[in-house]
């Protein structure tokens, strides 16, 4: 990488960061209601029910055809894609390029690296506790609902993943990435601000907030960990498409926010175990995509 080109790369007013961000949430947030609340009257859903946590409504909820209903929320990131790119050139001045790497060209060999490496741990931990905990899994196999949610799952949910690393690891981190910060605060603070948005998923509804903010922060913190020492998000963008598609095909939660597609079903989210696991998975993903040294890439 350039490195150089990196450092070089004059930071913006910080009145440019400020309202940048404002405008990319603002229209995350309007424009994406209304491309949800568009979706939900084409196929004929409750817009308030979609969005209830109460557990009657939920049990309906999952009673849709999955990739409708994915359809209808995952739309909602299209807006938070365009607006984050936007911005970066409108507000910062910069070319779009650099929102991604600092490279001369994006590096579809490393987006494939991260999905590789992460897909290797999450299938160790799910087969192995698929092993030790099989009367928890049940069986989930419908082709009427698993063939059409394919066509979601390689279609909006990589934009859902890539937005929202270009929104944290791209837009937030670079603002963070000061020259003056530590890299294990940027990747904290990046931890925790991902983790934030996530404690109002409804399988969070109900618990005690500090396990889930550890688990979806682990998470957070390994992807801005790769991002600061790579500078660059390919990875985090390969390693997030990866845990999303493999939670929505594998293996899903009875208490999901959507209706399951995936082959297998397990009770409720246990939060200590998940917590426990992500934390372990960090060091390991950050091994196998070879950033656990202290040298930046250059």
């Amino acid at each position: 990488m350039n490195l150089e080109v990196a450092r070089e790369t004059p930071r913006p007013h910080i009145w440019r960061r400020v309202a940048g961000t404002v405008c990319i949430i603002f229209t995350w947030q309007v424009l994406g209601f209304l491309f949800t609340l568009a979706a939900a009257k084409f196929f004929d859903y409750d817009l308030d029910l979609l969005f209830s946590t109460a557990d009657e409504d939920l049990a309906l909820v999952r009673q849709l055809a999955p990739w409708s209903a994915a359809a209808t929320v995952l739309v909602s990131f299209i807006p938070l894609f365009v607006a984050t790119l936007l911005a970066y050139r409108i507000f910062l001045k910069r070319s779009i390029k650099q929102l991604f790497t600092f490279n001369d060209k994006y590096s579809w060999t490393k987006t494939w690296i991260g999905f590789g490496s992460f897909s290797i741990v999450l299938l160790l931990f799910g087969v192995s506790d698929l092993l030790i905990n099989s009367d928890s899994y049940s069986w989930n196999w419908d082709a009427a609902r698993f063939f059409p949610y394919l066509l979601v799952a390689f279609t909006l949910l990589p934009i859902q993943t890539t937005a929202e690393e270009m929104f944290f690891r791209g837009w937030l981190q670079q603002w963070l990435d000061n020259g003056k910060k530590r890299q294990w605060s940027i990747s904290s603070l990046g931890g925790f601000f991902f983790a934030l948005p996530h404690m109002a998923n409804p399988e969070v509804a109900g618990n005690n907030l500090y396990l889930p903010i550890i688990s979806y922060g682990a998470v957070g913190f390994m992807l801005a960990w790769v991002t600061f020492r790579d500078k660059t998000i390919e990875l985090a963008i390969g390693a997030h498409f990866a845990n999303n598609l493999l939670a929505a095909l594998l293996v899903s939660s009875a208490d999901s926010a959507l209706p399951s597609a995936s082959l297998f079903v397990t009770p409720e989210i246990a939060w200590a175990p998940a917590a426990v696991v992500s934390v372990i998975m960090v060091p390991i993903f950050i091994w196998l995509t070879k950033k656990w040294s202290d040298k930046v890439s250059s």
